[in-house]
């Protein structure tokens, strides 16, 4: 018994001892890497060398820590340090070398080295191959390995397993059934490391089948939980989730428990299907195992709550996670991100209070979250902490806050992110170039990117659509063809295409070269809602307003994928506006009803245009107005200028009235010229002074468009020194105001004034108008100036003659007619170049009633009755003419005719402000 008890005793001793002695060998080890590590950053590796000896452990400690801090300077000098001492010759050392140069990129250093082995050996071989490998140079990295099998030796599990990885990253199947071949052929194909990186390419491939065989093959009992994970994914990746299900079944009743990275993979398919009782169903399941509060797992059930759209879900599972990553939280911002909402912000707040440190790419979501809620505050706060963390401006934060800054208008400040950025990629130039365009700096944005071309980058799809957007705006055709003829060099995929050629439309829509734009709708495959609205406003605007009414009804009747949107139907109602069909109009109001869009402001504002396009449908206008469920300010002011345009004055005044009852919006420039033209309509002074008042408190007097309707008030309320006064008061004019004061003198007869201030505004510069030119000459006819009015208008003849339109001609006729030079202004009509004249011939005619030249008058009226059958104001005119030379006779005869003919004549109207 004693003897029993000291053998044991003997035997613990020893094992204590041994155990202790590698104990002590690890704790010299460890003190030895310390004290090496610190003379590294104390000396120089030249200074090293006279003050330590060393052997081959302390070069791989030296190597293993500068690999770890990617410290190439120091390795370089350490590698001369083993060049001088010897140690270079040892292939301990230099295999070590070799990996330093693959880890930190260095693969011409590294090739080097294993050049200057006289006899690699294999694992020299497989450290210069997972070299390549791991540096992207998957196809340099089986060449090599195909000479290390042609060499004497002869891969082993880890070479194949590299060799394997570089085939799965290339997509290469055809190599790696090849090694997969190589590897039943050496014998490994028991090997677990070998099998798992066979099951992982195969699965990555795509490759279920032969993925399931190769597990079916392994041994129950030699199942790893990568062979049961790896499988796993690759049904999930085949959408298979049935399949995965059954998987997840067999590896339940197998040996291995399924862990957190199990769940993990059959998270995936829950958010790709929609599938939130699944979702529910694995969630209950790592409730019941205990892992739901694991980080990883907690990751993916946020990640897969948030992306089905119940981000109450998600933030209570990111709650109750007992450590929160970044990745679990860039999960939950993402879901802000969709479906907005300040509380994602509340959150990054409270992950930086518990002593978290956020990484780039949660900087990077929080900046979009910043930009989606249009937090100008937090964005740049959260920029200031970005700085304050000490990250680099990479590519991909750059990104995030030149977005974040376009968002919110701040180009400035974009543009200062993206020269920070200190790799400036695709990625980053383009999200600069499409926040230019955004922001309107279309020549900024060609500038950058025309240099990007230049620096050999290929621009992206989005990237030329927005520089076709940037030419059209700046009507640059012949750049936008030259990016018209990049695309056509260029193959492109469906999506990008369309984009890229909805881009094209635009630009030679806005360019007016619409026969390019319908040449480039022609040849498109598919087009979208935005293709034909494009177009058809494109033919609007350049005054082709049947062939847009035509597209818009094959829109209807031909389109599958693309209904009219409420923006098409914006330029449809424009375009029946301009040609002035309103029954066509009507038909794509019942239209509008029918689909629900008249509910939108702005499809109602133009509703609202169009029918104040037609003086005898402005109460349909209104009548659009009222039904409105909201109006808004544009709406508003629509329905004031539509009163005002067709004489309803009193009307715009007590619409005003109501408006001011709406709290919500304020009184603007547009509004108060409306107000004051509606004044000098109704010729009511004392409401005009008081809306000019009105302009005064809110600092309005010196917009242009105001003042112009101001002057023009005084003036039709017969004030012509008030208007002259603030004419004088306004500091910098425009041809508005000046056109205004010109027609305040016509109103007074002051030609006089009128010629001098024309006179006076072509000096400073200005380029008269058709209107400019009709104030003037009315001036001249109401103040008897003929000569200074023919003088006007043979000016205006050779120098604007195909601006030379009906009215200028009526101004001349009445000039003449009122100087009683009737044979001139006979003559002046006879070669004015109109095919309908019926206007010229009634100013005439109103100038032979002045003059009572009957025989002029029965010659002109007949004239006028062939042209205008029924005309009333040529029989009141003629019969005005008998009346002044006492012809009551034939008066008489007159007036019965029109009542015999029911020609009825417009009562007049006129307005005077009396003292109340």
């Amino acid at each position: 018994m004693i003897v029993l008890n000291y053998v044991i005793s003997t035997s613990i001793q020893r094992k204590c001892f041994s155990a202790f002695s590698i104990c002590r060998a690890h704790f010299i080890n460890s003190c030895k890497q310390r004290m090496l590590i610190r003379l590294l950053h104390l000396k120089s590796p030249s200074e090293l060398q006279k003050n330590y000896e060393f052997c081959f452990q302390d070069s791989v400690i030296l190597l293993q820590h500068l690999r770890d801090n990617q410290d190439v300077n120091f390795g370089r000098s350490l590698h001369s340090l083993f060049i001088k001492s010897g140690l270079d010759r040892d292939v301990f050392v230099q295999n070590n070398m070799i990996r330093f140069y693959g880890d930190i990129g260095n693969l011409e250093n590294a090739h080097l080295m294993f050049d200057e082995i006289p006899e690699p050996s294999l694992i020299s071989w497989t450290s210069l191959v997972s070299s390549y490998v791991h540096a992207g140079q998957h196809e340099m990295g089986l060449h090599l390995f195909s000479l290390l099998c042609q060499s004497r030796l002869r891969p082993n599990e880890f070479g194949f397993s590299v060799a394997l990885k570089a085939c799965r990253l290339m997509g290469d199947t055809l190599m790696g059934r090849l090694v997969h071949g190589l590897i039943l052929k050496s014998g490994f194909q028991s090997d677990s490391f070998c099998n798992a990186s066979i099951l992982h390419m195969y699965a990555d491939f795509g490759d279920v089948e032969h993925s399931r065989k190769l597990f079916d093959g392994v041994p129950l009992g030699e199942r790893s939980e990568a062979l049961w994970n790896t499988l796993l994914n690759a049904y999930v990746r085949k959408c298979d989730v049935k399949g995965a299900l059954q998987l997840f079944h067999q590896m339940g009743h197998s040996a291995i428990s399924p862990n957190c990275f199990t769940y993990t993979i059959l998270m995936k398919p829950c958010a790709d299907l929609l599938d939130f009782v699944l979702a529910m169903c694995i969630h209950c399941q790592t409730v019941k195992i205990g892992i739901e509060h694991d980080v990883v797992m907690g990751g993916a059930l946020v990640d897969t709550y948030a992306k089905l759209g119940f981000l109450d879900d998600a933030c209570k599972v990111f709650q109750i996670l007992e450590e929160k990553d970044n990745v679990a939280l860039c999960a939950l911002l993402a879901g802000f991100n969709q479906i907005g909402g300040s509380k994602g912000l509340a959150f990054y707040i409270d992950f930086l209070h518990e002593g978290n440190k956020p990484d780039p790419f949660t900087c990077a979501s929080v900046a979009s979250l910043c930009s989606n809620l249009k937090t100008e505050l937090a964005g740049t706060q959260v920029h200031c902490s970005f700085i304050k963390f000490g990250f680099m401006m990479d590519s991909h934060l750059g990104s995030a806050f030149i977005n974040m800054y376009g968002s919110f208008g701040m180009i400035s400040d974009a543009y200062k992110c993206f020269l920070e950025v200190y790799y400036e990629n695709e990625i980053c130039i383009s999200s600069m170039i499409n926040n230019l365009v955004l922001n309107s700096y279309y020549e900024k944005a060609l500038v950058l990117f025309y240099g990007m071309k230049e620096a050999g980058i290929a621009p992206s799809y989005s990237t030329v659509s927005y520089a076709i957007r940037a030419c059209g705006n700046l009507y640059m055709l012949k750049e936008g063809r030259s990016c018209h003829a990049y695309i056509i060099k260029i193959p492109s995929e469906d999506d990008s295409k369309l984009g890229l050629e909805n881009s094209l439309i635009e630009m030679y829509a806005r360019c007016g070269i619409i026969d390019d734009a319908k040449l480039v709708f022609k040849e498109m495959q598919m087009q979208n809602e935005f293709s034909w609205t494009t177009l058809i406003s494109g033919c609007s605007e350049s005054g082709q307003t049947g062939e847009a009414l035509g597209l818009f009804q094959d829109m209807l009747l031909y389109s599958v994928s693309s209904k009219p949107s409420e923006f098409t139907l914006v330029s449809v109602i424009q375009a029946c506006a301009e040609m002035e069909a309103l029954n066509l109009g009507k038909q794509v109001h019942s239209y509008i009803i029918k689909v629900g869009f008249e509910w939108y402001s702005f499809v109602g504002s133009a509703l609202i245009n169009m029918y104040a396009a037609f003086q005898h449908e402005t109460l349909n206008a209104f009548q659009v107005f009222s039904s409105m469920k909201e109006q808004d300010l544009i709406s508003w002011s629509i329905m004031l200028t539509s009163w005002v345009q067709n004489g309803y004055h009193k009307e715009a005044l007590k619409l005003f009235v109501e408006f001011q009852t709406v709290p919500i919006f304020q009184v603007d420039e547009s509004i108060l010229s409306t107000c004051v033209s509606a004044a000098a309509g109704l010729a009511a002074s004392e409401i005009g002074k008081c809306f000019h008042s009105w302009v005064i408190r809110l600092g309005f007097e010196n917009d242009l468009h105001v003042a112009s309707s101001i002057i023009d008030m005084y003036s039709k309320c017969g004030n012509i020194k008030d208007a002259h006064k603030f004419f004088n008061a306004v500091r910098h004019h425009n041809l508005v105001s000046w056109t205004a004061m010109i027609y305040g003198y016509a109103y007074h007869g002051l030609g006089k004034e009128a010629i001098d201030l024309f006179n006076e505004a072509k000096e400073t510069g200005l380029e008269p108008d058709g209107v400019t030119f009709t104030g003037v000459l009315t001036a001249c006819s109401h103040a008897g100036l003929v000569s200074e009015g023919w003088e006007l208008f043979q000016y205006m003849r050779s120098k604007y003659n195909w601006k030379v339109t009906m009215n200028h001609y009526a101004c001349m006729v009445d000039l003449l007619g009122r100087a009683a030079q009737l044979e001139e202004a006979e003559a002046l009509i006879k070669e004015a170049p109109f095919s309908s004249k019926s206007l010229l011939w009634k100013t005439l005619l109103g100038a032979c009633c002045k003059h009572e030249n009957v025989e002029a008058g029965n010659r002109i009226s007949k004239m006028i009755g062939e042209i205008e059958l029924n005309e009333p104001s040529t029989f009141v005119q003629l019969s005005n003419i008998y009346a002044s030379v006492s012809m009551w006779k034939n008066a008489i005869e007159l007036r019965n005719k029109m009542i015999e003919g029911s020609v009825n004549k417009q009562p007049g109207s006129s307005w005077i402000q009396v003292a109340g």
